[in-house]
């Protein structure tokens, strides 16, 4: 065979290899690019005007259509058990009548329904609550689940505990209900949770929300090896001060003062010495915790209380293997 036909034939096969990777790719682009699991024709309203036991109930909610797939029943069904809590509680307010309403926010990962009711009673009062579900297995998402691995609770609770802190007028100081169960939704930039009227603060008003901005929830992970644990009886897990860093700070050694900086926003927050066991935070001592910063291997080390009790809206949680996983919020 001539030279020529043989690059020709070598030419030719090139293209049609070519031609087929673009084809596979444009496919794989398609199915990624599906549409959305979410859509509007997914559900109607049901319009609300009856009158039960003396109660006047009103307003809308949403029916989940077929469209949705084949658990769109047993969202009905958690949206209707959500109404009916939702009028137990006018009853118990000796309520005279009751107005619904909903909104529904969606993500990728999240259909979130948000019911509110207006008791009418001698004090008006307005409740909320949730139904959150995965838009492609109509599986229910709890507040624990909509941020896998982290511990939105416990943030949730801190912030909560800021707000009494700040606002003391405003906020109830007796509130210490967990807020797992909490109403809540989620958008691609957000985390709400919402609070029953009255349920947090005295001001009247509607609804209270607690908004946390996704990007700034932020996370580190240290296994059993990057720790160590006191040697007296009462075993105090010692972590690194450089795991700030990972959520979100900058801390500096400056080896003639013999301290570390731990500064967030270019301003300095926390000032930490070797064998000092009295903790500051903008200046204003904070506690004593249970040690004292230790220099160990050239690394400052403190006590892990240290993260949720001077550091601001800071948890963290002990797995079964001794791993930790600390998360927290900067505003």
């Amino acid at each position: 065979m001539p030279k020529f036909l043989r690059v020709a034939r070598y030419i030719s096969l090139m293209i049609f290899c070519l031609t087929v990777l673009v084809v596979a790719v444009y496919a794989f682009e398609s199915r990624s690019m599906a549409a959305p699991a979410w859509s509007c024709e997914m559900y109607e309203t049901e319009v609300l005007n009856t009158r039960q036991q003396g109660l006047d109930i009103r307003g809308e909610v949403p029916v989940i259509l077929e469209d949705f797939g084949t658990a769109y029943e047993d969202l009905n069904q958690e949206i209707e058990s959500a109404v009916d809590t939702l009028i137990e509680g006018a009853r118990r307010i000796r309520a005279r009548s009751i107005t619904f309403d909903y909104e529904i926010e969606s993500t990728n990962a999240v259909v979130s329904i948000v019911i509110s009711a207006t008791a009418r009673a001698v004090t008006d009062r307005t409740f909320v609550l949730s139904v959150n579900s995965n838009p492609r297995t109509g599986a229910l998402v709890t507040l624990a689940q909509a941020k896998p691995g982290l511990d939105i609770a416990s943030l949730a609770e801190g912030r909560i505990a800021e707000l009494l802190r700040q606002d003391p007028a405003t906020y109830y100081a007796a509130f210490n209900a967990p807020p797992t169960g909490q109403a809540f939704y989620l958008t691609d930039t957000t985390l709400v949770l919402l609070f029953d009227e009255f349920q947090l603060s005295s001001v009247p008003g509607g609804t209270s929300r607690i908004e946390f901005v996704r990007s700034n929830i932020r996370t580190s992970r240290i296994t059993r090896s990057d720790y160590h644990i006191s040697t007296d009886r009462y075993a105090i897990k010692m972590i690194p001060v450089r795991i700030v860093e990972d959520l979100g700070y900058v801390a500096v050694w400056d080896s003639v003062e013999r301290v570390v900086t731990i500064s967030l926003n270019g301003q300095v927050i926390i000032v930490l010495h070797p064998g000092d066991n009295n903790y500051q935070r903008n200046g204003v001592l904070q506690r004593s915790l249970e040690m004292a910063p230790i220099l160990k291997n050239n690394s400052m080390y403190v006590p892990i209380s240290f993260f949720d009790q001077i550091l601001s809206l800071t948890s963290f949680r002990v797995d079964a293997q001794g791993n930790i996983n600390f998360i927290t919020y900067l505003y």
